[in-house]
């Protein structure tokens, strides 16, 4: 009866109290998925909001705004390098909707931190 006792208690400290783990390439493949993700969407927001006749700058903060308030409650936020992503945003903007006056200096404002 001991001995199962304590075996029983050394299972349960041992499997109880692990947290999962995710592996490192994982990680890195989810993250780089989610910066492809935030890129997509910020660009799809400001083509959207310039189609709809919002000026360019306006069209900014909206896509601002809307991409901080999408991306803020995600887990991998604060592994993503946001030199990549505002590349990327840059990238897919000229390919969505053909706007190149768009510099890494007017993506200041992304600032993608989890939120509480």
């Amino acid at each position: 009866m001991r001995r199962f006792l304590i075996t029983l208690l050394i299972t349960l400290l041992t499997f109880g109290i692990s947290t999962p783990a995710i592996a490192a390439q994982d990680v890195e493949k989810q993250t780089t998925k989610l910066e492809r993700k935030i890129s997509k969407k910020f660009a799809k927001t400001f083509c959207n909001s310039t189609g709809f006749g919002i000026s360019y700058e306006g069209a900014l903060k909206f896509a601002l705004g809307e991409t901080k308030g999408e991306f803020s409650k995600t887990k991998l936020i604060e592994k993503i390098d946001l030199d990549d992503v505002k590349e990327q945003i840059l990238s897919d903007i000229a390919d969505t909707c053909y706007y190149f006056e768009l510099t890494k200096a007017n993506l200041d404002g992304l600032k993608l931190e989890k939120a509480n």
